[in-house]
């Protein structure tokens, strides 16, 4: 049945239905962006889960493919993926031995990370070779030549032989081509355990070098025992469930010139971790000539007061680190208070960086001595 609305001049009129009022309508949109407020927070933390996942995955990856690799060559890897400390990075390295078995490493970056590639490429880019030594191999394999005459060179030895100047673009683009396309790369920090599992010392406790005329350092492989066999790891006096293997990296320098999609001006990725180190000066134990080794004065006592120094960890997931361990577990730590590193005893200091004691990596959770037993 029509309705008929009252009459108007003598005639009848349809009565229109009644529409929002503005102040409805203000309601309705103050309702419908406080919902969307609430929610964008929700998306985003399911986003970052997400991203932590899969950065966890790929560390998971990383750790099956070390274990294979002991059990064919003993240790767990064949150094850190550093040009100038470990030598050819398409050759030598964690990050080569996992593309060279088929594990496309660049491709498995940490999604949550800024840093998308690892400092080694300023090396790669701006390195001297003129001012080379003779502590490392940086060369690799020898050139090769093919039926046709075509010279085979590693990208390392070919900016050598080829005399690329740093910062030229040709060098950019084989490195770009011949290393970075090809997947070496990564954005994840080893730790100094993996790489250098132990220190070498002189009759004083100071760190020596296997090689004459090569400065000793914590980080060079003439001054350290060398990558982590899988022997080592199972008989250190903890579980191998402690042994940090390799982290979220954090930053480092800026990028010096475009490589692939990242632009020059970004971060770039800490290499490894820095080893046992002073509390709190952050620096590498030294001992007077004559030093004992034995009593509370002694060079024993001054290495056992050392921390593995884990500020190139990085806590890129909203404040917390995943971290793969020599069990192939990985396990999430957290930056407790937001100083961006992950302490593990250090008293703060205006130089070291951290704001206060926190401890943010328990001692009896991740190993922070200076050798395994």
């Amino acid at each position: 049945m029509r309705v008929s609305g009252p009459r108007i001049g003598g005639r009848k009129t349809n009565r229109l239905p009644c529409g929002f009022s503005l102040i409805e309508l203000l309601v309705v949109i103050s309702i419908a962006g406080l919902l969307m407020a609430m929610l964008f927070p929700a998306l985003n933390a399911a986003r970052e889960s997400s991203r932590q996942m899969a950065c966890a995955a790929n560390l998971r990856q990383f750790g099956i493919g070390m274990a294979a690799r002991a059990q064919r060559n003993q240790s767990l890897c064949s150094g850190a993926f550093d040009w100038q400390r470990d030598g050819c990075v398409t050759e030598m390295g964690w990050v080569a031995d996992l593309v060279n078995m088929g594990t496309p490493v660049g491709k498995m970056l940490c999604p949550s990370n800024p840093c998308q590639i690892s400092s080694t490429y300023n090396d790669l880019l701006y390195l001297n070779a003129s001012l080379f030594d003779d502590c490392v191999d940086r060369l690799g394999s020898p050139s090769s030549t093919e039926p046709d005459g075509t010279i085979v060179r590693n990208p390392c030895r070919a900016i050598v032989e080829l005399g690329l100047a740093p910062g030229s673009e040709q060098r950019r683009l084989l490195v770009e081509r011949q290393v970075f396309d090809k997947h070496f790369n990564t954005n994840y920090t080893t730790s100094w355990w993996l790489v250098r599992s132990g220190v070498m010392l002189d009759a004083d406790g100071n760190l020596k070098s296997d090689k004459a005329g090569c400065t000793p350092s914590l980080l060079s492989r003439h001054s350290t025992i060398g990558p982590l066999t899988q022997a080592r790891a199972d008989t250190a006096n903890c579980s191998n469930s402690f042994i940090p293997l390799l982290g979220c990296g954090a930053a480092s320098e800026l990028l010096m010139m475009p490589m692939g999609t990242n632009p020059s001006g970004t971060f770039t990725a800490k290499c490894t971790t820095a080893g046992p180190v002073t509390n709190p000066g952050m620096t590498t134990p030294g001992f007077a000539a004559g030093t004992p080794r034995e009593g509370p004065s002694g060079w024993f006592a001054g290495w056992k007061a050392t921390l593995q120094d884990y500020r190139n960890f990085g806590p890129v997931h909203r404040g917390s680190c995943n971290l793969l361990f020599a069990d192939g577990s990985v396990r999430s730590v957290t930056d407790a208070n937001h100083d961006g590193l992950l302490n593990n005893g250090f008293q703060p200091t205006v130089d070291n960086g951290f704001d206060d004691g926190k401890i943010e990596l328990p001692p009896d959770e991740v190993l922070s001595k200076w050798r395994f037993r």
